[in-house]
C-alpha cells in the first residue's frame, strides 16, 4: 500500500490536511471524494505521520455519506475530540470508539451502544428516503447548474485574458493561471460553496489588475476590464431559481408534471388538473424571440448603471468624456433593441388574434350551448321553486284533504336538496360567464372550478 499526503476542503470549505494509504492516486482520490471532500493536492509520500505523544489513539466504526461501514484509527486527546473531529471534520456517523488496546468487554459494550446509534441512523434514513430522492434530484439540477456556469466562466476568462494578455506582467498571469488550475481542479467537485468562491476569487485576481492599466494610461482598456468582470461575477450569481413571477409559475407546474404526469396509472382528476396547468402554463410562457430581447435590454441597462458608477467616480475629464461616448453607444444600441421588442410583441398579437379568430369557429358552438343551459337551468329553477313552495303551503296549511301525496313533501329529500343547490350554481356560473366575462380567459378557469368546488360543498353538507 501506498502512502499519500493530501490537503481537501470539506463541505463547509474548511482545509483538512491528513495521509491516507491507498493501492494508488485514482484509489485514493475516490475514497476521498467518496467522503464529500474537494482535493486540493494530492501527493505520493515517503514520510511516515508525525506521532504526537500527547495524543491517544482511538479505534472507531462508523457510516460514511454513502451509508458504508468503514473503520480506522484517529489520533486524539480524548474520545470526545475523537468523535467530533470524526463528525465535524470527516461528516461520518460514528457507531463505535474505544482506546486502542482496550478490553473485550470494553469493546463489546463501545460496540452496543454503537449498534443503537445504527439503529437510529437507518429508521432516520428510512423515514427521509422521499426526501432525499427529491433532494437529490434537485441536487443534481443544481450541480449541473454550476458546473455548466463554470464551464462558460472559464471560456469567457479565456477570451477576456486573450484581450488584456499583453497588458498584464508576468508575475500577474502566473497569480491568475495559478487560480485558474485551481478551479479546474476542483470544479467537478459537490462542494458547490467552495467552488463559487474560488471562481469569485479568481475573478477578483482579475480585476485587480485594473491598476497596472490605469497606472500605464490605459484607462479605456481600464474601463473594459472592469465591465468584463462585473459581467462575469453577475452571472457567477445567477441563480437557478426563476426570476420572475411568470418563470416561478412555470416551474412549479413543470414540478407538478415530473410527479404527477406521465404515469401508467393517471386518475380523472389528474388528467383534468394536468389540462388547465398546461393552458396556465400556455399564458405565462413568452416566446423565445421576446426573451431574447429583453434579456439584450436588462444587459444595456445594467451596463449603462456600471458606466454610471464610472463616470462619477473616475476624476479625470479624458476618461469621463470616454465613459459619456460608451454611454452614448449603449443607449443607441437600448433603443433598437426597444424598438425591436415592440415590433416583435405586435407580431405576436397579430398572430395570436388570428389564431383567436380561428377559435372563433369553435366559439360558435360553445357560446350558444352555454347559452342555452343557462337558459335551461334558469327555467328549472323556477319550476323547482314554485313547486317548493306550493308543497310547503300544500303541507304545512289545512285545506280538508284527508290525505296528500307524498310528491308534495319533495322539499325533505336530499336529493331534491342536492339538484336545486348544483341548479343554482350552474345557473349563477353560465350567467356570469354571459354577462360579465364573455372574453375572460381567467373567468373559464375559475368559474368551472368554483362550480365543481361549491358542488362537492352541497354534497357533503346537506
Amino acid at each position: 500500500m501506498e502512502v499519500f499526503k493530501y490537503i481537501v476542503a470539506n463541505k463547509d470549505g474548511k482545509k483538512l490536511t491528513g495521509t491516507v494509504e491507498a493501492p494508488d492516486e485514482q484509489t485514493a482520490r475516490v475514497e476521498l471524494n467518496n467522503l464529500g471532500f474537494s482535493i486540493l493536492t494530492l501527493e505520493k509520500t515517503q514520510e511516515l505521520p508525525k506521532q504526537d505523544d500527547s495524543l491517544i489513539k482511538y479505534i472507531f466504526e462508523a457510516i460514511d455519506s454513502n451509508s458504508k461501514l468503514i473503520s480506522g484509527t484517529i489520533p486524539a486527546k480524548n474520545p470526545d475530540e475523537a468523535f467530533s473531529k470524526l463528525t465535524s471534520g470527516y461528516a461520518l456517523t460514528v457507531t463505535a470508539i474505544w482506546k486502542e488496546g482496550a478490553s473485550e468487554e470494553e469493546i463489546n459494550e463501545a460496540r452496543k451502544k454503537g449498534s443503537q446509534k445504527i439503529q437510529e441512523f437507518l429508521e432516520k434514513r428510512n423515514q427521509e428516503t422521499e426526501k432525499q430522492k427529491i433532494k437529490s434530484i434537485e441536487q443534481q439540477k443544481e450541480e449541473a447548474f454550476v458546473k455548466e456556469k463554470i464551464e462558460n466562466l472559464l471560456k469567457e476568462i479565456n477570451t477576456v485574458l486573450l484581450k488584456f494578455d499583453k497588458d498584464f506582467t508576468p508575475d500577474q498571469r502566473t497569480e491568475i493561471d495559478q487560480k485558474i488550475n485551481k478551479l479546474l481542479r476542483i470544479k467537478n467537485s459537490t462542494n458547490l460553496h467552495y467552488i463559487l468562491e474560488t471562481a469569485e476569487d479568481l475573478l477578483s485576481t482579475i480585476r485587480a489588475q485594473e491598476q497596472t492599466l490605469v497606472e500605464k494610461g490605459y484607462f479605456e482598456k481600464k474601463m473594459h476590464l472592469e465591465m468584463e468582470t462585473q459581467k462575469l461575477v453577475n452571472e457567477l450569481h445567477k441563480s437557478s431559481a426563476p426570476a420572475s413571477f411568470s418563470e416561478d409559475i412555470i416551474s412549479k407546474i413543470d414540478k407538478w408534471e415530473e410527479t404527477h404526469v406521465n404515469k401508467k396509472q393517471e386518475n380523472i382528476p389528474t388528467k383534468f388538473l394536468e389540462k388547465i396547468f398546461r393552458w396556465i402554463k400556455k399564458m405565462f410562457e413568452t416566446p423565445p424571440q421576446i426573451m431574447v430581447i429583453q434579456e439584450q435590454i436588462r444587459t444595456y441597462n445594467h451596463q449603462l448603471w456600471e458606466f454610471a458608477k464610472m463616470y462619477f467616480k473616475e476624476p479625470t475629464k479624458e476618461y469621463k468624456d470616454k465613459v459619456k461616448n460608451a454611454i452614448k453607444t449603449i443607449w443607441a444600441a437600448r433603443k433598437k433593441a426597444v424598438h425591436s421588442l415592440d415590433q416583435a410583441k405586435a407580431l405576436l398579437k397579430s398572430r395570436r388574434s388570428n389564431e383567436e379568430d380561428i377559435l372563433d369557429i369553435d366559439n360558435k358552438f360553445i357560446e350558444p350551448a352555454i347559452i342555452e343551459l343557462n337558459s335551461l337551468t334558469g327555467w328549472l329553477l323556477v319550476f323547482y321553486l314554485i313547486y317548493y313552495f306550493v308543497s310547503i303551503l300544500i303541507t304545512t296549511k289545512n285545506f280538508g284533504f284527508t290525505q296528500i301525496p307524498q310528491g308534495f313533501f319533495v322539499y325533505k329529500s336530499h336529493i331534491f336538496k342536492y339538484i336545486l343547490g348544483i341548479l343554482f350554481l350552474m345557473h349563477a356560473s353560465t350567467s356570469l360567464k354571459i354577462n360579465f366575462f364573455q372574453k375572460n380567459i381567467i373567468a373559464n378557469i375559475l368559474l368551472p372550478t368554483g362550480f365543481v368546488f361549491g358542488s362537492v360543498l352541497i354534497l357533503l353538507n346537506f
